[in-house]
C-alpha cells in the first residue's frame, strides 16, 4: 500500500501554512513561549545556586563560631617543638585511647607527655583537636578540657610540672 503524506507532514502544505499570516503568528508565539521557558529555567537555576551559596556560607560561619576548633599557635619566642607533627598525632591518639572509657589513664598520659617541650605540647593539642567522650550526650572537648574533666587537682599539678602554663 502506497499512502501519500497528508496534512502538515506534506512539505508543500507546511510551506503554505507557514507563509500565511496565521502561520507566522503561530511560529512567533511558539518562539516566544520557548524563549520564556528557557529564561524561567535559567532564573530558577540562578536562584538555586544563590540559595546554595547562602546556605554554605551560613553553615561555615555557624561551624566556625559555635563548633569550631581553634588550634593553638606555637610560641616563636620559645624553643621550637621537639616532636614532629607525625609524632604529635601518635601521642594524641595514645592519650585519647588512655583517657577514653573506664578510668582516666593518667600514667599513660603522663608518660606520653614526658620530655615534650611547650611547643611540642601545642602540636599534640592541635593534633588532638575536638573529641567526644564515651557519653553520647557529652560535647566535644579539646585536650586541655579533657584533662580538666578527667584528672584530679593533684594529677593536674603533676602535669603542670611536666609542661607549665597550660592547665
Amino acid at each position: 500500500m502506497n499512502m501519500k503524506r497528508q496534512g502538515l507532514h506534506n512539505p508543500a502544505v507546511l510551506t503554505a501554512v507557514a507563509s500565511s499570516p496565521q502561520g507566522q503568528k503561530a511560529i512567533a508565539t511558539t518562539l516566544e513561549n520557548t524563549s520564556a521557558g528557557v529564561n524561567a529555567t535559567v532564573s530558577i537555576v540562578k536562584g538555586v545556586l544563590k540559595m546554595g551559596l547562602f546556605l554554605g556560607v551560613g553553615y561555615f560561619a555557624y561551624k566556625k563560631i559555635f563548633n569550631g576548633f581553634s588550634p593553638l599557635k606555637e610560641n616563636k619566642r620559645d624553643r621550637p617543638s621537639n616532636i614532629s607533627t607525625g609524632m604529635a598525632k601518635n601521642k594524641a591518639e595514645a592519650i585519647y585511647s588512655a583517657m577514653y572509657g573506664v578510668g582516666n589513664g593518667f600514667k599513660s598520659v603522663k608518660q606520653n607527655l614526658m620530655g615534650v617541650n611547650p611547643n611540642g605540647f601545642v602540636r599534640i593539642h592541635n593534633a588532638f583537636g575536638l573529641r567526644k567522650g564515651i557519653n553520647p550526650l557529652s560535647k566535644k572537648m579539646t585536650l586541655i578540657e579533657w584533662f580538666g574533666d578527667q584528672f584530679s587537682q593533684n594529677e593536674l599539678m603533676e602535669l603542670r610540672f611536666i609542661i607549665p602554663n597550660f592547665f
